[in-house]
C-alpha cells in the first residue's frame, strides 16, 4: 500500500510540475513579436490537413497574401502533406516550435492543445471552427472536465490557479464560429470565452453538399453508384468504453437485408475509435480508413444510422432519413457525457434500442418509409440557421480577413 501511494504521489507531483513547465513556456511565448501576415492551420487532433480548417485554407490561399503554414504532430503526415504541396511542419520541430512562435493567427477544429504545442501560442489569436453541431457538452460546459471543476471551484485561492493552468488551452484572444443564435447561446460557457467573440458563420465543411466535387478516387465512385446505408457512431470514453461493432450489428441479418434491398451497409469509425470486421461481406464495408472526407460519406449516403454524433445535424441539410441507434442512451449519460438538449427534442429521426428494432426500421424505410421531414426541418434550424444552410466557406474568410485580421 505504502508502494502504491508513494507511486499516486510522484505521478502527481511530476504532472504539477510538467504544467508548471508549460505555463511558464507559455507565458514566455506572450513576449513574441508575432507575424500578421502568417497564420498557421490545424485541424483533427494534430493528425491531418481537414475538416473546417482545410476550407478556409484553400478560400484564403487564394487571396494570395499571406502565408499559410499547417502544423501536424503526426510526422508520417507531415511528409506525405509536405509532397503535396502543403507548408507543413512537425509541431515540436524547430521549425515548427518556431513558426508556432512567429505566426499571429492560428485556425483550427480542436482546442490549440489538440491541434498545436499550446505552450507556444500566449500571444497568439485562435480562430476555432470547432468540428461540428451537437448533443454533447464539452469543455467548459462538460462537469468531468478540468476546465468545468476549475470555473466551478469554490475555494477562489484554488479557482485562481486552475484557471491559470486552463488558459494554456487558449491563445490571447480567442474566436469561436457558431451556426445559429441557439447554438451561440451555450458557447461562452463551453469555451470559456466571451460572447462578442461568438460568430455565427456556418461550418465551412458543409460546403461540399452545395458544390460540384473536386477530386475523384474509387472510395467517391463507390457512394456515387450505390444505395448506401452509413453508420456513423461516436466515441465512448475517447474509444476506450466502445463496444465492438460485433456486439451491437448481427453482420448476416444484415448482409441479408443489403442483398434484398439492393444496399451496401458502409461502416466509419471515430478517430477515437477501431473497427474490425472479421470476415469478408458483399455489401458490409469498413470505410474507417478510406482516403475520403467524411463529408462526402455523407453527402451520397441515402440513410445515416447514428448515435449521440454531430454528424447527423450536417446531414440534415440534405434531408434524408436519420436513424437514432441510442442502445447505451442511459449509460453514455450517466458516464460519458451530458448534453445541451433533451435527447428526444432535437433528434428528428426514430430512436432504436436494440438491434431487432433496427432491422424493424430498416425495413420500413427501405420501402420508402419516412415520419419525419418536417421534424428535420424544424431541428435543422436549431442548429443552423437559415443563412448558414447553404455555401459559407467565402463569407467566413471575408469576414475573418476583415474583422479579425482586418486585412
Amino acid at each position: 500500500m505504502k508502494k502504491s501511494a508513494t507511486k499516486k504521489f510522484i505521478i502527481r507531483a511530476f504532472r504539477r510540475i510538467k504544467k508548471t513547465i508549460v505555463l511558464i513556456i507559455y507565458d514566455l511565448s506572450a513576449l513574441s513579436i508575432r507575424d500578421k501576415n502568417m497564420i498557421v492551420f490545424g485541424s483533427q487532433n494534430g493528425t491531418d490537413i481537414g475538416d473546417n480548417p482545410k476550407f478556409l485554407y484553400n478560400e484564403i490561399k487564394k487571396r494570395a497574401i499571406y502565408r499559410l503554414i499547417w502544423i501536424l504532430k503526426d510526422k508520417e503526415n507531415v511528409r506525405k502533406n509536405q509532397s503535396l504541396g502543403y507548408e507543413c511542419y512537425y509541431h515540436k520541430s524547430l521549425k515548427g516550435i518556431y513558426y508556432q512562435l512567429k505566426a499571429k493567427y492560428f485556425i483550427h477544429s480542436h482546442s490549440i492543445n489538440n491541434d498545436f504545442a499550446n505552450m507556444f501560442l500566449g500571444g497568439a489569436t485562435s480562430i476555432l471552427t470547432w468540428h461540428g453541431v451537437g448533443l454533447k457538452k464539452a469543455w467548459g460546459a462538460n462537469k468531468r472536465t478540468y476546465s468545468y471543476k476549475a470555473v466551478h471551484e469554490k475555494n477562489p485561492i484554488k479557482r485562481y490557479v486552475k484557471l491559470g493552468f486552463c488558459k494554456v488551452n487558449q491563445a490571447r484572444h480567442n474566436y469561436v464560429i457558431s451556426t445559429s443564435p441557439r447554438v451561440s447561446s451555450y458557447y461562452p460557457e463551453t469555451f470559456l470565452t466571451k460572447e462578442e467573440n461568438v460568430i455565427e458563420l456556418g461550418q465551412a465543411r458543409n460546403d461540399i453538399f452545395f458544390k460540384e466535387d473536386e477530386i475523384s478516387n474509387a472510395y467517391l465512385d463507390f457512394m456515387r453508384d450505390n444505395r448506401v446505408i452509413l453508420y456513423m457512431p461516436t466515441h465512448r470514453n475517447k474509444g476506450k468504453s466502445d463496444s465492438g461493432v460485433e456486439e451491437v450489428l448481427d453482420f448476416e441479418r444484415l448482409e441479408a437485408f443489403c442483398e434484398k434491398y439492393n444496399y451496401k451497409f458502409v461502416i466509419k469509425a471515430h478517430i477515437y475509435s477501431h473497427i474490425s470486421l472479421d470476415e469478408n461481406y458483399d455489401n458490409i464495408i469498413d470505410a474507417s480508413e478510406w482516403n475520403i472526407d467524411a463529408q462526402l460519406l455523407l453527402k451520397y449516403a441515402d440513410v445515416l444510422i447514428t448515435d449521440y454524433s454531430s454528424c447527423y445535424t450536417d446531414y440534415l441539410m440534405l434531408d434524408r432519413p436519420v436513424i437514432f441507434y441510442c442502445y447505451d442512451y442511459n449509460k453514455y449519460i450517466r458516464k460519458d457525457r451530458e448534453m445541451y438538449f433533451e435527447y428526444d427534442d432535437v433528434t428528428p429521426g426514430e430512436k432504436v434500442r436494440s438491434f431487432e428494432n433496427l432491422m424493424t426500421v430498416l425495413n420500413f424505410t427501405a420501402v420508402g418509409g419516412d415520419f419525419f421531414k418536417a421534424e428535420r426541418k424544424r431541428v435543422l434550424d436549431i442548429f443552423y440557421s437559415p443563412e448558414n444552410q447553404g455555401r459559407v466557406t467565402e463569407k467566413q474568410v471575408d469576414y475573418i480577413l476583415t474583422n479579425i485580421i482586418k486585412r
